[in-house]
């Protein structure tokens, strides 16, 4: 049986569409992998990890300390590969460590990401033991410190157990000279601060994931 609709008269939008502006436009349409990036972060219920390359990048600090430490586990499997380790989390300890995988300690920083013409982007500076106590002696000393003093240029080199960090501390007054970027100004340092990561973005598997993956993964 067909159904009986209310008749409504509509009545005629009288209002007029605002152009955008076509700055704004551009910005909103901007192309290239940096806006790409720009886009998957916001989309992301993780932390967006700064990947550290060969290719230098320019960062800036958000925090003088890391925003979380932990130990994580390595898995060689199809799909996630990294998880972190309950040893210190869980009464019954960790199924990985269980397997004699041995995890390793991470430490990660809030910095934004600058780019040429882009809008820079928080990310998650994920480092190990080792350039972790560098960034401690940056943080201590007259010249570098505190972390959020000056922008840093990043690299890395080498691969594995021989890979080391590059960092190189940049002046505000060079960096449009030097590397054709904007300084961050406090507006835009205010709006990158509110999308700072904490703890809480962590994913922490349960018990039950990581025995699963001892099983199914490690064989144990």
């Amino acid at each position: 049986m067909p159904r009986n609709y209310d008749v409504v008269e509509l009545t005629p939008n009288t209002e007029q569409d605002t152009p955008v502006k076509e700055e704004a436009t551009r910005k909103l349409l901007r192309g290239g992998w940096q806006q790409v990036d720009v886009l998957k972060s916001a989309d992301s219920q993780y932390a967006q990890r700064l990947k550290v390359s060969e290719d230098v990048q320019v960062i800036k600090f958000l925090d003088d300390e890391p925003f979380a430490a932990w130990h994580q586990h390595w898995v060689e499997r199809e799909g996630q590969k990294s998880f972190i380790c309950l040893r210190d989390l869980e009464e019954r300890g960790c199924p990985l460590c269980e397997t004699g995988n041995r995890p390793s300690q991470r430490i990660a920083f809030n910095v934004a990401l600058l780019a040429v013409g882009a809008k820079p982007v928080v990310r998650s500076f994920e480092v190990g033991p080792r350039v972790v106590d560098q960034l401690r002696n940056l943080n201590k000393a007259p010249q570098t410190g505190p972390l959020t003093k000056h922008y840093w240029a990043v690299s890395r080199t080498g691969k594995g157990a021989t890979t080391a960090y590059n960092l190189q501390a940049i002046r505000a007054r060079d960096l449009q000279e030097e590397w054709k970027m904007e300084e961050i100004d406090e507006t835009l340092m205010s709006s990158l601060r509110e999308d700072r990561y904490d703890a809480s973005i962590m994913k922490v598997p349960t018990y039950a994931e990581l025995l699963s993956v001892a099983s199914e993964d490690l064989g144990k």
